[in-house]
């Protein structure tokens, strides 16, 4: 494996821009997301990683955008030949990780510190994190690379005492679904490799290692054979305190509610997603409710990245989040801006300054879902100029 640098960023236009974040497969219906523009190649879901392929046109927020640079020198389809997936899984298909409406700021962490995310699935719905949603159906296979991970790879060996390798699982009930699949972590020169297969076909008298092993072959043999670079992304910064502060409750009043608001951060073990959100300044959290009949009911959740509005403009460009949502916020500073959509769930996104912040307002136990979404984003939006 090789090391280079690139000084080159990307930027991102409207539908006709192609190899960019989610250029190359931006119309698949991965994990159930609404279909975007048309494909134009295969299943990338990464910065371009061929600085010639990108456009420059203004974005659909109304100026061009940097993004940044794929540092891992693959796109998706580089690192996995679709043929190789469907000869273990006929079902699986190529689709935009990224083509979902609960995607949020968190999960372009990856991306934002130069890797990919990609993912090869039956369509159904799942929770972007190859996990299916309960009685979806949902199979699937989801890759992250993370490079220059030498630190947090270190840090995953120490969390689970061991490197941890190929590890797979056989018939395994999940909501009322029996799966089999494996987990794959590895570290090539300096280059965090992860890999989640559910729902594996396995073939009578094979095992689950049998089935997988042509997949974890041809991506390692990829990531091995790859020109990594390293141009950090220049718009970072450390995470505000206006972001998941646990001390600083929302007005449960001022929301239009009963009760008491306490903010909890997100858990669970550590992996690559959360090596990303590290490095790149992401947050997530959610905040429940007590009291009002209401304990422990989580009826916001919040995610933001740190120097993360390329990745908003992303998905207006592709259709992701209609342009055609963009609401006035009382005290939102020139400049920024604000787009709104409301269903059962109200989804407030956010631009503040060169930060990306995601407000979702879950009808748990809130007689108003969008009166408490202006709300709520008119508190966060004075947190955050203060």
């Amino acid at each position: 494996m090789g090391t280079t640098t690139r000084l080159w960023q990307g930027f991102i236009g409207g539908a006709a821009a192609v190899m960019l974040l989610a250029g190359c497969t931006a119309g698949g219906a991965g994990d159930g997301g609404s279909a975007g523009p048309t494909p134009t190649g295969g299943g990338d879901s990464s910065p371009s990683a061929d600085p010639s392929s990108s456009s420059t046109p203004s974005s659909a927020a109304g100026g061009a955008s940097a993004e940044p640079v794929t540092e891992v020198g693959l796109d998706c389809a580089g690192l996995l030949d679709s043929a190789t997936v469907s000869a273990v899984q006929g079902e699986w298909a190529s689709q935009d990780y990224y083509a979902r409406a609960d995607a949020e700021p968190s999960d372009y962490a990856v991306a934002q510190e130069g890797g990919i995310v990609c993912t090869w699935n039956n369509g159904r719905a799942s929770d972007g994190k190859n996990n299916p949603i309960p009685r979806s159906g949902y199979t699937g296979l989801l890759v992250q690379v993370l490079p220059h991970a030498d630190e947090q790879y270190a840090q995953l060996v120490a969390t689970y005492d061991g490197d941890p390798g190929l590890d797979c699982f056989g018939n395994m009930s999940v909501e009322n679904q029996s799966l089999a699949g494996c987990t794959f972590d590895t570290l090539i020169d300096g280059t965090w490799v992860s890999l989640l297969a559910t729902g594996l076909d396995v073939p009578e008298g094979s095992t689950s290692e049998k089935a997988i092993d042509p997949i974890v072959r041809e991506i390692t043999d990829a990531v091995t054979a790859a020109d990594v670079s390293d141009e950090p992304w220049p718009l970072g910064g450390a995470l505000p305190n206006w972001t998941c502060d646990v001390d600083q409750p929302y007005d449960a009043a001022a929301l239009g509610l009963d009760g008491e608001t306490r903010i909890e951060l997100a858990g669970g073990g550590y992996s690559v997603y959360a090596a990303a959100w590290q490095r790149a300044q992401a947050s997530n959290c959610f905040t429940a409710l007590d009291g009002a009949g209401a304990p422990q009911t989580s009826i916001i959740e919040e995610s933001a990245l740190v120097g993360g509005a390329w990745a908003l403009d992303q998905r207006l460009a592709f259709g992701h989040v209609d342009p055609a949502s963009e609401v006035e916020v009382t005290g939102l500073a020139e400049g920024d801006r604000a787009y709104r959509t409301c269903a059962e769930t109200c989804i407030t996104d956010l631009v503040l300054g060169d930060d990306w912040v995601r407000l979702s307002v879950n009808p748990v136990a809130i007689p108003d879902v969008e009166a408490t979404s202006v709300a709520l984003t008119e508190q966060y939006v004075a947190r955050a100029a203060a």
